[in-house]
């Protein structure tokens, strides 16, 4: 019986470990902490459901879907409340609805006219040169395409709220690459985004009306890490950091701490990166492979609030809201937890989920928990009329919360294809590897079984 470890217990370790496990592979998940699900926390207490890491699976895919009923999630699964369809992002210190439609764009009072005509002007924008050796940021590329007060209104706040990043230092090409692609399969954003919609509609029989928005579970997204521990039962050791992984003529070394070295046919290595430099890497590479330590991961900070719902005059009739950068609060934005999803707080309670720190502001991350409850609060009494004190607090630190696809991250990306190449039997899944949402983390963590499955078929002698 092939072998196989698994650095890291994360949603992309975890369903590498599951789907080679289902391959019929020994399967070992090597896990630092006490815990298993990475940056999935989820907290329930006094009637309020706190999300400490990601809210919701976005948009899930066919794939994604049959996962989750594969693990037996359905009777949990939990759409996202129609309620929660509008977003606001702050300007001049009032909450203003994104614009959804092109309708929504003409009469907004998010954009000004200049901003209007500028989205009208786009389509007749030149594509930017993609031999270029030189890599686009999200702000150059939107400055390009669009102007500035898009950048400061649209992309800002977004970029701010998914990655906890800045515009300026991410690339377009790997941080949002189907907005890319968008400008190399269309020559335009806007002409790209009306064929998307078009073909939606012409493929849109109903059946995944549920399943292509938001979703959660009704014990929060830590039920989907918690079934897939269960499907994987012995196989994963906590308090085990890895310290070596090393490649030899008969498989693959791994040693951890307080475990004895063991031998293994392949190695699903889905750590964070800066986790890297903790390990000794002794294989073709591994050298190189270090440097993903230097990828960056900003500070994130997650205060989750309860409130009597009288003591918000805010309606909280949406998802929640987005704060730009020019706008100087403190919050990076808030979201209405218990709009978007039933079962978040007690009856006549409201829960608040808000997120500070990243790129924009790492000092008030890394200040003590009263600074932040304070900075948090003063933003949700401007904001949405809160008064009062909190009837729930929970809070998370993330001292590495997301990695960043900066505009260094090509070499990166170079870096890991060329180690798995040159050392079969290795595999890289995460969020550092396609994509930082739930999704995309599980789909790189089903990438990674593949490859390491696709092994000769001689693979086995490590577990035999």
């Amino acid at each position: 019986m092939a072998a196989v470890a698994i650095v890291g217990s994360g949603l992309a370790g975890l369903t590498a470990a599951y789907r080679l496990k289902q391959r019929g592979m020994r399967v070992v998940v090597y896990e630092a902490g006490d815990r298993v699900g990475g940056a999935v926390r989820t907290e329930r207490r006094e009637g309020y459901l706190a999300e400490l890491g990601p809210n919701s699976l976005a948009a899930p895919s066919t794939q994604l879907w049959a996962f989750l009923l594969e693990l037996g999630l359905e009777p949990s699964i939990l759409p996202a409340s129609p309620a929660a369809r509008k977003r606001f992002v702050v300007r001049n210190g009032k909450l203003l609805p994104l614009p959804m439609s092109p309708q929504d764009f003409l009469r907004t009072r998010l954009l000004s006219t200049g901003a209007k005509l500028a989205i009208f002007r786009e389509p007749f924008v030149k594509p930017g040169d993609s031999r270029s050796p030189v890599e686009e940021s999200i702000a150059g590329f939107v400055r390009r395409r669009f102007n500035q007060e898009l950048l400061d209104y649209i992309a800002n706040p977004f970029i701010g709220g998914v990655f906890a990043g800045d515009p300026e230092q991410l690339s377009v090409r790997h941080a949002l690459p189907k907005l890319y692609g968008l400008e190399r399969t269309h020559g335009s954003v806007i002409k790209g985004f009306a064929s998307l919609m078009r073909a939606r509609k012409r493929n849109d029989d109903g059946a995944g009306a549920i399943a292509g928005g938001l979703t959660s579970f009704r014990a929060g997204l830590q039920e989907l890490s918690e079934a897939l521990a269960r499907a994987l039962r012995a196989e994963i050791r906590l308090r085990a950091a890895v310290t070596q992984l090393r490649a030899g003529a008969k498989g693959w070394t791994v040693g951890a701490a307080f475990q004895p070295a063991e031998l293994y046919d392949g190695v699903v290595y889905a750590a964070p990166t800066h986790c890297v430099n903790d390990v000794d890497l002794d294989f073709s590479g591994g050298d190189r492979l270090k440097t993903l330590a230097s990828i960056g991961y900003p500070p994130v900070a997650v205060l989750v609030l309860g409130f009597r719902r009288e003591d918000v005059a805010h309606p909280l009739d949406g998802f929640g809201f987005l704060v730009p950068e020019v706008e100087r609060r403190h919050v990076l934005g808030v979201i209405f937890s218990s709009t978007l999803f039933a079962g978040r707080a007690p009856e006549g309670h409201v829960t608040l989920t808000a997120f500070v720190g990243g790129a924009r502001n790492p000092d008030l991350a890394n200040a003590d928990l009263p600074t932040i409850t304070a900075r948090v609060q003063d933003d949700l009494r401007a904001l949405l009329g809160a008064k009062g004190e909190p009837t729930f607090r929970a809070f998370q630190f993330w001292p590495k919360a997301i990695p960043q696809y900066d505009l260094t991250y090509g070499r990166f990306k170079e870096i890991m294809d060329e180690t798995e190449r040159r050392n079969p039997g290795l595999a890289l899944a995460g969020s550092y590897r396609d994509g930082i949402s739930l999704g995309e983390t599980i789909a790189s963590g089903e990438a990674a079984a593949a490859r390491v499955a696709a092994l000769p078929a001689a693979m086995g002698t490590a577990g035999a």
